[in-house]
């Protein structure tokens, strides 16, 4: 164990005198402790007790405290040092990374990310405790002078779900944000291609190398999404069966990555219709050519700590994008002469859902369940301006 160190008082030539082992105010002390190390004591904002650094060295010590102080500096506020005064600024970032990432997607919270960023910039010097509704309807009428009314609902219901983490911690009696409406949307009504349509795209698609994308979402009713994070381990084409098991999403400032589905009810084996199989008959055999011809060595995927072999990859193996998938939809409309209006990857999962509906009168509970919906509420908003179902 090393000595004890002792104090020592030098007196310059101009008076002064210097303690050796005295910090400079504000810095916290540094002393050596009884079990032969140094203690660099800091403390941290809104914490009533210190903290301590230790080492075996006076200068480790000092460094410890300093990479410690600096740790903390990153991190967001915690919930322990919050009270009424806590500003919006500060709860914000801790319920994003202390509640919202464990709850939902890394796209979606990504998307969070990027709101919480605005909402701190905006009304982040607002104490959560005196947060009003007439702060909050001004806010609202701000953004709408920036962004279109669904984006601004987006927002509020962020701010709305901190103010809510808020109410939770008692730092706030009441969430102002649930007692203000949200501003108006315009109501819209997405497009859904008839039968006849959907199998004349798919038809036109067919010999595209995605083809078999098209196929899934326009006969299957899938989301891009799951068809992109199929795996040949998933499907069993002669059963005719595929598994949903994960999702190629993708995530903002990252790009394309795997991930768990939206709804935990679009897992599971689904039933494929023959043209489906078909298509993915050639997409197996494609694939397999291209990795011949390839000499460039293929991109690996993991998900959950196992390698998958995706059905749908780019020319290098790599992950694809939603983006690949619209360009081929709007290529194949154009040679099946389907107007390309709002036509998108969600339209093939509106035009089954329709289809279902309308044609073939499947219940709406049954509906959602084919399609992995996690409520019939949402696959009703998608055939409400069909009215009743006509009677067969």
């Amino acid at each position: 164990m090393p000595r004890k160190p002792t104090g020592k008082r030098l007196t310059g030539t101009d008076g002064a005198v210097t303690v050796h082992g005295k910090a400079a105010n504000g810095e916290g002390s540094v002393y050596f402790a009884n079990d032969g190390r140094w203690r660099a004591t800091y403390r941290l904002p809104g914490e009533p007790r210190a903290r301590t650094a230790s080492a075996s060295t006076r200068e480790k010590a000092i460094a410890r405290r300093a990479e410690k102080l600096d740790e903390a500096a990153q991190l967001p506020a915690r919930s322990a040092a919050m009270s009424r005064r806590t500003t919006i600024g500060e709860l914000a970032p801790w319920w994003l990374h202390n509640v919202q990432r464990h709850q939902v997607r890394a796209s979606t919270w990504a998307k969070s990310e990027d709101r919480v960023r605005r909402i701190v910039e905006t009304v982040g010097m607002i104490e959560v405790g005196q947060l009003r509704a007439g702060d909050v309807v001004a806010w609202q009428s701000q953004l709408l002078t920036e962004l279109a009314p669904k984006t601004v609902c987006h927002y509020r219901q962020t701010l709305a779900q901190i103010m809510d983490q808020a109410v939770e911690l008692g730092l706030a009696v009441a969430n102002p944000v649930r007692r203000v409406k949200p501003p108006w949307v315009p109501r819209t009504v997405a497009r859904a291609l008839s039968v006849d349509e959907a199998r004349a795209l798919v038809a036109a698609a067919a010999d595209d190398k995605y083809g078999a994308v098209i196929g899934l979402l326009f006969f299957q009713g899938w989301r891009v999404s799951e068809a992109l994070g199929l795996a040949w381990s998933d499907i069993d084409l002669d059963a005719r069966t595929a598994r949903v098991q994960r999702a190629c999403i993708y995530v903002d400032h990252v790009g394309p990555a795997l991930g768990p589905t939206k709804t935990i009810g679009a897992m599971g084996d689904h039933q494929l219709v023959p043209m489906v199989v078909e298509l993915l008959r050639r997409r197996r055999k494609l694939q397999a050519t291209e990795r011949l011809a390839s000499a460039e060595p293929r991109s690996e995927h993991l998900y959950e700590g196992r390698t998958v072999d995706l059905v749908f990859t780019n020319s290098a193996g790599g992950l694809l994008t939603r983006q690949a998938i619209t360009k081929l939809l709007a290529t194949a409309a154009a040679t099946a002469g389907i107007d390309a209006t709002k036509l998108g990857t969600h339209t093939g999962r509106r035009s089954v859902i329709t289809a279902l509906y309308a044609q073939a009168g499947e219940s709406i509970d049954e509906i959602a369940r084919f399609v992995g919906h996690a409520s019939a509420a949402t696959t009703a908003g998608y055939v409400r301006e069909l009215g009743d179902r006509p009677a067969a």
